[in-house]
């Protein structure tokens, strides 16, 4: 046990190569605005849909809440690396009740799908951003669980990448390759038992 790395490195490379299989499943694609396409009618709160169909602006909101603004996929892998996460710690850890790893995936996907809505109902933030928040908080987290000072440094390197400096698949670019630097680095430290000894 004292003579393994630092077990952050896998969060970071799931979290690197993970957008980047978004950026390469986005390729091509057109940035979606819903689940429908619709353009404004002359009326107040009234949209045409794509057949013709009129609605009001609280059904369009309503039906296109998971799409609005964000790349497609990015919430999808920002669960999956959460799960990804969770089973990885649990199968290091020592022996580990199911059920206890089943409640904590479970609480973390009702958290950041929670998360999300008030993001996008209270707060108004585009969807990319709200995934790449989403990503950083969770690193935060990381880097307090694991008292790391790299990951705390990774997750202030991935906002700066993912929100300030960029936008679309540039964004997940960036913040893929600080993720990914961040698991190089992990890897390449000195093992923890290694560390004390000149």
């Amino acid at each position: 046990m004292g003579n393994e790395r630092p077990r952050y490195w896998f969060p970071l490379a799931l979290l690197g190569f993970a957008q980047l299989v978004v950026v390469a499943l986005s390729v091509g694609s057109s940035r979606s605005g819903g689940w429908f396409a619709y353009a404004p009618n002359p009326g107040p709160g009234v949209y045409q849909g794509l057949y013709g169909l009129e609605m009001s602006r609280e059904t369009a909101s309503a039906v296109s809440v998971i799409g609005m603004s964000r790349m497609d996929n990015w919430l999808f892998a920002v669960l999956a690396v959460y799960l990804g996460t969770v089973l990885f710690y649990a199968c290091r850890s020592r022996p580990v009740r199911w059920w206890k790893v089943a409640a904590i995936a479970v609480g973390g996907l009702v958290a950041i799908l929670l998360a999300d809505l008030v993001g996008f109902w209270e707060f108004e933030i585009d969807g990319d951003a709200r995934s790449a928040i989403l990503l950083t908080l969770g690193l935060v987290a990381l880097a307090w669980l694991e008292r790391s000072v790299l990951v705390l440094v990774v997750a202030a390197a991935f906002v700066l990448c993912a929100v300030v400096l960029a936008q679309g698949p540039l964004a997940l670019v960036l913040s893929s390759l600080v993720a990914l630097a961040g698991a190089f680095a992990a890897l390449l430290s000195r093992p923890k038992a290694a560390a004390g000894e000149p």
